[in-house]
């Protein structure tokens, strides 16, 4: 069985190979966007509301996946930057990185205050 820790950590390892890390996520949809952030506990800012509020203007709307992309950018450079010596199926089975990847979300939210 899986763990989201596992699903993450290959989740991150595939956005990279597909060079998103370099393009900086620009390739991806506004809800592959959404859902990377989701999953990681990445600000997703007022996007969500935004999706159900027809008088939100395009401009605010690319600004807030801006922010979503320079977030996910962010995240997978620091993991590309932890990982890039070793192969996945030592990434993926590393219990010290499930932790890290875990605790993420916490971290940034502790820091932000």
């Amino acid at each position: 069985m899986t763990t989201l820790a596992e699903d993450i950590i290959m989740d991150d390892s595939a956005l990279s190979e597909e060079g998103q890390l370099e393009s900086k996520c620009i390739g991806m949809t506004e809800e592959e966007i959404l859902d990377a952030c989701w999953l990681r506990g990445l600000p997703v800012g007022r996007f969500v509301t935004m999706n159900n509020n027809v008088q939100c203007s395009t401009h605010d709307r690319e600004g807030e996946v801006g922010m979503m992309r320079t977030a996910l950018t962010h995240h997978l450079q620091m993991i590309d930057d932890i990982t890039k010596h070793s192969p996945l199926r030592e990434i993926v089975r590393d219990s010290t990185l499930h932790l890290l990847v875990l605790h993420l979300p916490a971290i940034r939210y502790s820091m932000s205050k």
